[in-house]
């Protein structure tokens, strides 16, 4: 009798498991949190930084010109690992992180975990969220829970999504996370009338808002965001002012240089190939949301009102390049989504990993461009270095003024100057800015009060904003007026740019002229250190 063995079947190798993209990119987050926290403590603060920092010494319920959230995390990083680089930006490495789980996260609950690993990839290789990953602004917490907040949203109005949970659960999530992205940056008003819309159009949505939770959302997201009210009410309404009446003021004519700058930005901010491919993704998401598709209709009510938004503002005010950046969130989900359901064909995902790897290439360059002088750059637009070198030289100057331990103030001709002279002069000097002149100092306005009157001070201007009334403006707040040797400061070899010091006698809001000051002895210090 033959002998019976196993069937062919029983050899067959068994399927191949499909990556583990989850685990990929929780691995890469780590990795690259890791990277950034080593390069955040290698180079210099960026005058917004800087600015942000201040925020953080004079802490308040709310800023002039921004909400509380950046100078909270700020405050509490600084605390815990010191008054460093690495201090300032531990808040933007962490959130980093974050955010490229959260949109992992989104793009595989939507789509599929590939399509997850996708835009996880492609928003680490952009200038504005690859980049911005060790830039602390108020952008980064602010891109962090609008992102989030779209998570929870999926929750809430798609077809298959978990439902609002045990006594409304989510939606008082959703409102706590549209909270926290209002006080991290004024851009977020713009998730609640999204989030709004969303529901009405989608027949989930419809049914939840017959129910008490989503109104109670609200109530919790305007709770979180009170700070803000609070401290308006008790400054007359200044930043509410501020982000309206004043923005309206700065608004032009029909200028075509602007929307060229601003289509030029965004091309920088997210890489010129991927831009067009997120513009073409924002035509394809308006088509799909009026075809009923609930996914692209979530993604373009995220998005492409936005988009619009500043696109049709940007002939007639400057838009920064970090304004759109939560627009770009769930346009980077769809995009991936496009790029992984072609991978048979080939062509547009083939497009997309070209446009992922330029906006790489354009990464490494920014990050390299302060370590690495080779690397070419308009030295005029390089705001991340020469810092210290100015601060050495102005450190001389007030210990060579200064008398039975005093020394000088120090004012700094905008914010940007300023800021960057309180982190990097060695005693951390309360600095004021163009309010001490009798100019316009953002939130300096609001700590003016915080330097004494009738001391000397050290004026210092950027050439590249420069002091341009100095015949007339400093007589009228310094009781005499010497001129200071410039200062040139270097990436390398490279001039970045020139300050113009000057040392003024007994300062003073307003008032008459006062004595000569005494003479200085000071060496040249317009040279290389």
């Amino acid at each position: 009798m033959k002998r019976s063995g196993p069937s062919p079947r029983a050899f067959t190798a068994p399927p191949l498991a499909a990556p583990s993209w989850g685990r990929w990119v929780l691995l890469a987050s780590c990795v690259l949190a890791v990277l950034r926290l080593f390069y955040a403590s290698l180079v210099e603060l960026a005058p917004q930084e800087a600015y942000y920092w201040q925020y953080s010494r004079h802490l308040e319920l709310s800023y002039f010109d921004h909400p509380p959230m950046s100078a909270w995390l700020i405050a509490l990083s600084v605390r815990l690992i010191g008054v460093t680089e690495l201090g300032v930006r531990l808040p933007a490495v962490v959130s980093g992180a974050l955010l490229t789980w959260v949109l992992y996260s989104l793009g595989a609950r939507l789509y599929s975990p590939a399509v997850g690993a996708l835009t996880a990839l492609a928003a680490n290789t952009t200038v504005l969220l690859g980049l911005g990953a060790v830039v602390m602004t108020p952008d980064v917490p602010l891109v962090l829970f609008w992102a989030a907040a779209l998570r929870v949203l999926c929750e809430l109005v798609l077809p298959d999504g978990a439902g609002a949970g045990r006594a409304g659960f989510r939606w008082y999530l959703l409102g706590l996370l549209c909270g926290l992205a209002m006080l991290s940056k004024y851009t977020a008003a713009l998730l609640p009338p999204q989030i709004l819309v969303t529901a009405l159009l989608l027949p989930r949505g419809r049914a939840a808002l017959r129910l008490p939770h989503p109104y109670l959302g609200l109530v919790l997201a305007l709770a979180v965001f009170s700070p803000v009210f609070i401290w308006n009410a008790q400054h007359a309404w200044a930043s509410f002012s501020f982000q309206t009446q004043g923005r309206l003021q700065s608004v032009t004519g029909f200028q075509p240089h602007l929307a060229g700058r601003y289509f030029g930005l965004q091309a920088v901010a997210v890489g010129p190939l991927l831009y067009l491919e997120l513009l073409f993704t924002a035509a394809l998401l308006v088509r799909r949301s009026l075809l009923d598709d609930p996914r692209a209709r979530l993604l373009c009510l995220s998005s492409v009102p936005g988009l619009v938004l500043f696109t049709v503002v940007s002939p007639c005010h400057w838009v920064k390049m970090n304004w759109v950046a939560p627009a770009y969130l769930g346009l980077l989900v769809a995009a991936a989504s496009g790029w992984y359901e072609s991978r048979q064909r080939g062509g547009r995902l083939g497009y997309g990993l070209a446009s992922m790897g330029v906006g790489a290439l354009l990464v490494l360059g920014m990050y390299l461009m302060p370590l690495w002088p080779l690397i070419p750059f308009r030295e005029r637009d390089n705001l991340v270095s020469g810092w210290r070198e100015l601060a050495s030289h102005v450190q001389r100057f007030r210990e060579q003024a200064g008398s039975e331990g005093t020394q000088p103030l120090v004012v700094g001709w905008s914010y940007k100057t300023a800021s960057e002279l309180a982190f990097y002069l060695p005693d951390h000097p309360e600095t004021q800015s163009d309010t001490a002149l009798g100019g316009p100092g953002l939130a300096y306005d609001f700590w003016i009060d915080r330097v004494g009157r009738g001391q000397d001070a050290i004026v210092v201007a950027d050439a590249r904003q420069p002091l341009r009334d100095a015949a007339t403006r400093l007589p009228a707040h310094c009781g005499a007026v010497r001129e200071l040797p410039p200062v040139t400061v270097h990436r390398g070899e490279r001039a970045v740019t020139t300050f113009h010091l000057w040392y003024c006698s007994q300062w003073h809001l307003t008032g008459q002229a006062a004595e000569r000051p005494p003479e200085i002895t000071l060496g040249a210090p317009g040279g290389r250190r």
